[in-house]
């Protein structure tokens, strides 16, 4: 093997391609390219994410409390997933570097497909996070 092979970082800078799927799952034929996250900016939208994330669940806690006493969650999951999603939004921002679109990638023209494709920044986050959950696994 040679020293290049393990440059992870600079594989993981390139990015990976994932499809876009239509609202009703089925490939649309476009795709984003997404970090990964054994490079730099990977390692820091993961460790921001995992802040956020659990500045989060503390801010819910006193909520989470209320909701073990009436035994009734829907408070709290309904925030969680509101907050969850503009948490996937600011990570999606972080690592999509690029997209199929005849039209140049621009963060500006991320951020509106986001706005009008709900749920994408979801899919994004999955893939990002299948991403670092395959590199532990090797």
């Amino acid at each position: 093997m040679d020293l290049q092979d393990f440059f992870f970082s600079s594989k993981h800078a390139a990015g990976t391609v994932m499809p876009i799927p239509l609202p009703n799952g089925e490939d649309s034929g476009e795709w984003l390219r997404v970090i990964g996250p054994a490079c730099d900016d990977g390692v820091n939208a993961g460790r921001n994410y995992s802040r956020a994330y659990n500045a989060i669940l503390e801010e819910l806690s006193p909520l989470d409390d209320q909701c073990k006493v009436k035994n009734n969650w829907t408070r709290y999951n309904a925030e969680m997933n509101w907050r969850a999603d503009e948490l996937n939004d600011v990570l999606a921002a972080a690592i999509v570097i690029g997209w199929s679109f005849d039209e140049p990638f621009t963060k500006e023209g991320l951020d509106n497909l986001l706005k009008e494709y709900k749920g994408l920044s979801t899919i994004i986050a999955k893939h990002f996070h299948d991403s670092r959950k395959s590199l532990q696994e090797k």
